[in-house]
């Protein structure tokens, strides 16, 4: 047996990670060969004071890379002749979705707070003075621009997507209309499939929804609730001027209908506007950290008034019953701590950055930059071609049809923002080189039609 041991575990990331990278340095300076046999888990996991799962999570890795194979009953070997996987002919720039990392800043936030919760057994219950802490955490999280929701107001659900599909659920019966914008949040659309709720849409301008064609719709039809993301919309990352909102706060109150206000990246744009519900009473406010700060965090805050709180409770119940404690907990900490909201500032100076340099690659198809953790590029032509061509010139980006609520709606592409600096260059480097190819785009639409035909 090899008795290895690496000279030390260097890095910022998970340990495992860090083992699995000397692993590979240790193969690749030849200090061991292939055929050597690594020493068992458990033997390594004691004398580096690390847990036997932390050692086995590292061989996972470093066999995936190539580098180790494992015999049952013999034990772990060096690979005979490790190699890197093969390069796909047409590697993909994932830049389709948003979700934040979950390392690096918030890695090293989150540690600490698992480690003081891991050596008291009794921190993590449900009894009602934790589950004050949490609504307290929530109302902080949810509060600026002079709106503080009172805490007694508030709920955690299991992630923005939960509350939002609870809301619908509580407050839309099977086809009834609940009216939304042109584009909108695809967890809507989704949730709304599943209840079987009709979506009516409103016309948008520079400045957000329009209030006289919501008066008009609701004139028309029979609306159960408007569903609004004013800050940073998902899509367009677009932000609600005050006076809009306060338009169609009065829209809403003429018509009495219930507001669903989404605002999952809000805590980005710490001086944005009061939010709609600071006007207008029946509305329920969705926000979260999941987002913001990372995937892994599933935690959500729900603000409503009290004559809507037991349905919606209800509802969040049947859906989730409720939250992870324990991720509860790690939120209310970061939260109540003020690190969640520095490490949202952080995130969105580095997010803004990014949205300069694609609005100067890019040009004046960007809409909204900001800190929102996408671009959104407006198109004159199908969405839908533009996405398959740039899908077979190595980039994954979402097409305006995630995101439409009904049929012509604003053609354009969602290209994240939120992978690493690398990925992010990189794809809009090749975008700005494929959108002006107006001839290769012409040919694939005529492709795509031929081959419909």
């Amino acid at each position: 047996m090899t008795i290895w041991e690496p000279e030390g575990l260097t890095g910022e990331g998970p340990r495992y990670l860090a083992l699995a990278d000397a692993i590979s340095d240790d193969i690749a300076a030849g200090r061991l060969g292939p055929g050597d046999r690594l020493p068992p888990q458990r033997d390594l996991a004691r004398r580096l004071g690390v847990t036997v799962a932390t050692v086995g999570r590292a061989y996972q890795v470093a066999a995936r890379r190539g580098l180790l194979t494992g015999e049952v009953g013999r034990g772990t070997f060096v690979a005979s002749a490790p190699a890197p996987p093969p390069a796909s002919p047409n590697p993909v720039l994932d830049v389709a979705a948003v979700h934040p990392p979950g390392h690096g800043p918030v890695h090293r936030a989150v540690a600490p707070i698992l480690h003081r919760l891991a050596a008291d057994p009794q921190a993590v219950g449900a009894e009602d003075a934790e589950a004050v802490r949490h609504r307290v955490a929530g109302a902080r999280w949810m509060a600026h621009a002079g709106w503080w929701p009172e805490p007694d107001r508030v709920e955690v659900t299991a992630g923005g997507q939960h509350g939002l599909a609870a809301a619908l659920a509580a407050l839309a019966a099977p086809r009834q209309v609940v009216v939304t914008t042109e584009l909108t949040n695809p967890g809507l659309l989704a949730a709304a499939r599943l209840l079987r709720v009709e979506l009516a849409t409103v016309p948008s301008d520079v400045a957000g929804p329009r209030p006289d064609a919501l008066d008009r719709l609701c004139a028309r039809r029979r609306v159960a609730a408007l569903h609004l993301h004013p800050t940073l919309h998902n899509p367009t990352g677009l932000t609600v001027p005050v006076d809009r909102r306060r338009e169609l706060a009065a829209v809403a109150t003429a018509h009495d209908l219930v507001v669903i206000e989404e605002d999952p990246f809000g805590a980005l744009l710490p001086d944005r506007p009061p939010p709609v519900a600071a006007w207008h009473a029946r509305t329920v406010h969705l926000s979260g950290i999941t987002k913001t700060l990372a995937p892994g965090l599933r935690i959500g805050y729900r603000y409503a008034p009290p004559s809507l709180a037991e349905p919606l409770r209800a509802a969040a119940r049947a859906l989730a019953w409720a939250p992870a404690p324990l991720v509860a907990e790690v939120a209310t900490q970061l939260v109540l701590g003020g690190h969640a909201h520095q490490l949202a500032a952080a995130r969105a100076a580095e997010l803004a950055g990014r949205a300069a340099l694609a609005q100067e690659l890019l040009g004046a198809r960007v809409a909204a930059p900001g800190p929102a953790p996408f671009a959104w590029v407006r198109l004159d032509r199908d969405a839908e071609t533009v996405t398959a061509l740039a899908r077979r010139r190595g980039i994954a980006v979402a097409g305006a049809d995630e995101f439409a609520a009904r049929r012509g709606a604003p053609a354009g592409l969602r290209v994240s923002l939120s992978a690493d600096d690398r990925t992010v260059r990189t794809a809009l480097r090749a975008l700005a080189r494929l959108l002006p190819d107006r001839a290769a785009v012409s040919a694939a639409s005529r492709e795509r039609g031929s081959g419909r035909r």
